[in-house]
């Protein structure tokens, strides 16, 4: 038990994978020693938040793939706004239902000017520029992004209320 607690502490601060022939050598014990070894440290952390992964006659820690979305969410904090305005939840709305929309366009559906909604959509990377209009002042065009998504907990677009029917302004494809 005493070699097991020191290879878990040598590959916990080695930080990266490392080779099992080097810790062989280092604990001067025979391959079969250390695979066991390893086989009951990994068997210890298999439904921990940290798990040993051994591959290609390496060795190393790595996250659970479990905690993938709490990781995410974790250190990308930015990836859900708390609150949005009621002109950005407006604005956001006619995005999702007609994209991909232009500036003006949303601007004569709301009625009023968007540039400042615009912009903290983009920073929220909520929305995105996937285009311009050709004419007169080449307008750019917006879409959702996949943080709208997540923002909402929905998978696509589809599970947006009434989507099939209102989506890209009415149009329904013909089938």
């Amino acid at each position: 038990m005493d070699l097991i607690n020191k290879i878990e502490a040598i590959l916990f601060l080695y930080g990266e994978e490392l080779e099992i022939e080097r810790l062989e050598k280092f604990f001067e014990v025979s391959r079969e020693d250390m695979i066991n070894a390893l086989g009951k440290l990994k068997s210890e952390k298999e439904n921990k938040g940290i798990n040993l992964k051994i591959k290609d006659g390496k060795a190393s820690f790595v996250t659970n793939p479990l905690y993938g979305e709490d990781l995410f969410n974790f250190f990308n904090p930015k990836s859900k706004p708390k609150k949005l305005s009621k002109a950005a939840l407006e604005t956001l709305t006619i995005i999702a239902y007609r994209q991909p929309i232009s500036k003006p366009d949303i601007e004569r559906i709301r009625g009023v000017n968007v540039d400042g909604v615009i912009t903290s959509l983009e920073e929220k990377e909520l929305i995105e520029c996937v285009g311009v209009v050709d004419g007169l002042g080449r307008a750019k065009q917006y879409k959702v992004t996949e943080n709208f998504l997540k923002y909402l907990n929905i998978r696509s677009l589809e599970d947006l209320p009434n989507y099939k029917e209102v989506g890209n302004g009415g149009e329904t494809e013909n089938k």
